[in-house]
């Protein structure tokens, strides 16, 4: 079956880049403006890593905490996101994302439409994955973690 449009991968094809040398945070590039109306990434917080402070004029963003902790700060509201939260930030609004945890802060970001973020993160240096970020975005449990019965 061909589906017109279909855009079909895996995290370890994707570009992972930095918006600058200097930043800590990289970006996995699941989907760009190229592919849809719409840019997602799985963006990587090195511990006490952070957003600069950015609103966007017509896109929404959505935030889901795949692993790790940190704050999350909308105007002048904030509150605390762990494994399993989200929260959806409606255009002209002020937002950061900080890594207050012990270790990474792992969030899948989706911005509607891209407004061009998707270039921003693509002119940026090439950044590469680590065993802890193949662990984690690929689902593996650590050594010894056990299960529910």
């Amino acid at each position: 079956m061909t589906i017109q449009g279909l855009v079909l991968g895996h995290f370890e094809q994707c570009e992972v880049r930095k918006i600058s040398a200097r930043d800590t945070n990289k970006f996995v590039l699941l989907c760009d403006g190229t592919q849809a109306p719409f840019v997602s990434v799985v963006e990587i917080f090195d511990e006490g890593g952070q957003t600069p402070p950015n609103e966007h004029a017509e896109a929404f963003e959505y935030f889901y905490v795949l692993e790790g902790e940190g704050t999350a700060i909308v105007g002048e509201a904030e509150t605390d996101i762990r494994k399993g939260s989200f929260f959806v930030v409606p255009p002209g609004n002020n937002h950061q994302v900080r890594n207050t945890g012990a270790g990474r802060l792992y969030v899948l970001t989706t911005m509607v439409p891209d407004e061009k973020f998707s270039d921003l993160i693509k002119a940026g240096p090439a950044a590469s994955l680590d065993e802890e970020d193949l662990r984690v975005l690929s689902g593996a449990r650590p050594a010894g973690a056990g299960t529910f019965a």
